[in-house]
């Protein structure tokens, strides 16, 4: 039997529509993995900060669990081409409810990006990717998307470029009420200072 591979996608790749753009991707389990922080970042040459984890003690990131032939890891690589996969421990995950736990042999890889060497520049959170983000936590429930946002730092310098997106992977969707009225009641602050883009 061939070995298993499963991707932990924490960010843009929770969608289901948004993974499938990239390769082969089987059905999602969501979990919560301890040890990784999410952030908001951005590098040069973009137009747009994406999240990124790096490890942390104590701090907690959900997210999804997705099979991936072998064949495709080299799509995935070339999709998150600032980041760099690393295996990812079976002791780090707690598996929410409804969810069964992986077999102990299958590989899980994460997507870690290098606080320290990029650090964050000058390039806003842009909305059509965000929406990609939360739309995909609905996926799972309400209740998820409302933890993505909790665990998730640095939400300063955000565009809303919903009229004209700056993501190459947005999503046309009829949504957008309801996850501004989730983002105005979880970081307000920051909500009330979007502005939109030029």
């Amino acid at each position: 039997m061939s070995e298993q591979h499963y991707i932990f996608g924490y960010g843009s790749l929770i969608s289901s529509s948004s993974r499938r753009i990239t390769g082969i991707a089987g059905d999602s389990l969501a979990v919560r993995v301890h040890g990784l922080e999410r952030t908001w970042v951005s590098w040069k040459g973009t137009k747009m900060r994406a999240v990124a984890a790096r490890v942390m003690p104590n701090a907690l990131c959900n997210g999804v669990l997705f099979e991936v032939p072998e064949s495709e890891l080299e799509n995935f690589d070339e999709r998150e081409t600032h980041y760099v996969r690393t295996q990812l421990s079976h002791d780090q995950i707690a598996y929410l409810p409804g969810y069964a736990a992986l077999a102990l042999n299958s590989k899980v890889w994460v997507y870690l990006y290098d606080h320290d060497k990029h650090g964050l520049q000058n390039a806003p959170i842009v909305q059509s990717y965000l929406d990609v983000i939360l739309l995909g936590c609905h996926e799972i429930s309400p209740h998820f998307a409302q933890e993505f946002i909790q665990h998730t730092f640095n939400w300063e310098n955000w565009h809303d470029d919903r009229h004209q997106p700056v993501y190459p992977r947005a999503q046309l969707h009829t949504q957008a009420i309801e996850l501004d009225q989730l983002l105005a009641q979880q970081v307000p602050q920051a909500f009330l200072q979007r502005r939109l883009a030029p």
